[in-house]
């Protein structure tokens, strides 16, 4: 499908792309980033932490389901 318009595809695609939830959160004494999937709960998105032992940690790999609070 082709789409002629001279309006911006920013404005044409606005409000189609899921807003998202991202929040720090404190998972097993590690600092994440955490896509929120519902209210407590989420999937991992990155490590915030510095300590190299903690990207080790296979509970905390980017994509797993964590409880936080």
């Amino acid at each position: 499908m082709v789409l002629y318009t001279p309006i911006p595809l920013e404005l044409v695609l606005a409000g189609t792309e899921p807003v998202r939830r991202y929040r720090e959160a404190v998972v097993r004494g590690v600092p994440v980033l955490v896509e929120e999937t519902a209210p407590g709960r989420g999937c991992v998105v990155r490590l915030l932490s510095t300590d190299p032992f903690d990207y080790l940690m296979p509970g905390l790999a980017p994509g797993t389901e964590v409880n936080f609070s």
